[in-house]
């Protein structure tokens, strides 16, 4: 019996029989037949593919297309009885529905830890500048506990609106240090300084998600240590989320994964006009601070405008009514 031989540069290989079948036969060495649970077909068992894990620049305008609403995202049911009896026999919720679950079971359980040791969990790059107010998109309505009112759910719309704001976004410890190189004092100074300065316009406020129901209680026991690390005109800045985040949420607003700490630059409009993720890189930190310093300027110019805005109105119509009282053919003058 003659055996199969491998030819290479560094001369001939003999081959395992296993190896030679393997050559032979390789319809048989295909991905094994699994049954869909959806659809009842037998498909194959495909791999995962390679993605591309390179870094890229965030270019485009990221978040939700309608303006956020008190009370939105808040995880509690809503609907009436009928409401729910007509969902479930909508078939085309049911397919919706179905493709959500579709996309949490082809979705790997320790995904976003695997993603953790490429670029320290970074996702994307901060661009160098604001993105256009008017094509920026809005960020969505959080409902949480904050230190100021802990039994009590409130949302950060009406903490976002009227001022600048810049918005981190965390889910454990890991996350928490991400952040701090972005809007810590010790590594951003010029921050903390523009906050002293400019404490009427400019805040910080943190959202801190934890989906898991021991982790929130966690938080909950330290809130007092929070408390102690934070003034207390910020207390009501900080919110803890336990549920409302949904998939849509997350990959409208580039939060890639969940372990991961971003950092949002949020107009006074609720529009997402900056963002960043993971460590804060070369450049990234002074993005920020020019990124604050024109929103600063525009809000004061916007407050500006409004305020000259009624007088100009006002003598426009005092001038009208002289202009009634005045005979025709002085007014034709």
């Amino acid at each position: 019996m003659h055996k199969l031989r491998l030819v290479s540069s560094n001369g001939v290989v003999p081959l395992k029989p296993s190896c030679a079948f393997a050559l032979c036969h390789p319809e048989l060495h295909r991905p094994p037949l699994v049954r869909s649970i959806f659809t009842g077909k037998e498909v194959f068992d495909q791999p995962e593919p390679e993605r591309d894990r390179s870094l890229k620049l965030l270019s485009q305008p990221i978040g939700l297309q309608d303006p956020p609403q008190i009370g939105e995202n808040s995880g509690i049911e809503t609907r009436s009885w009928q409401e729910k009896r007509a969902d479930t026999l909508n078939y085309d919720k049911h397919l919706m529905r179905r493709k959500e679950l579709i996309e949490q079971v082809k979705k790997p359980y320790f995904r976003e830890w695997t993603d953790a040791n490429y670029h320290k969990g970074k996702t994307f790059l901060s661009p160098s500048r604001l993105f256009r107010a008017d094509k920026s998109l809005y960020f969505p309505n959080f409902v949480g506990n904050t230190l100021a009112t802990p039994s009590d759910l409130s949302d950060t719309t009406p903490i976002l609106r009227d001022k600048v704001s810049v918005v981190s976004l965390v889910s454990g410890q890991w996350a928490e240090n991400q952040k701090a190189t972005f809007v810590s004092e010790k590594n951003n100074p010029e921050l903390a300084q523009l906050l002293r300065n400019e404490g009427g316009i400019l805040q910080k406020v943190e959202v801190n998600i934890e989906e898991d129901w021991m982790k929130a209680l966690f938080v909950r026991m330290f809130m007092q240590s929070l408390k102690r690390q934070r003034k207390k005109e910020d207390w009501g800045n900080y919110f803890l989320v336990k549920r409302g985040v949904t998939d849509e949420i997350r990959r409208a607003i580039a939060q890639r994964n969940g372990k991961v700490g971003y950092i949002y630059l949020v107009d006074w409009k609720c529009r997402i006009r900056w963002a960043g993720s993971g460590d804060a890189y070369e450049g990234e930190r002074e993005s920020l601070i020019a990124g604050c310093r024109r929103l600063i300027e525009a809000w004061k110019a916007e407050q500006k405008n409004e305020s000259i805005r009624p007088k100009d109105l006002k003598e426009k119509s005092a001038g009208l009514n002289i202009r009634e009282k005045l005979p025709r053919a002085m007014v034709e003058n």
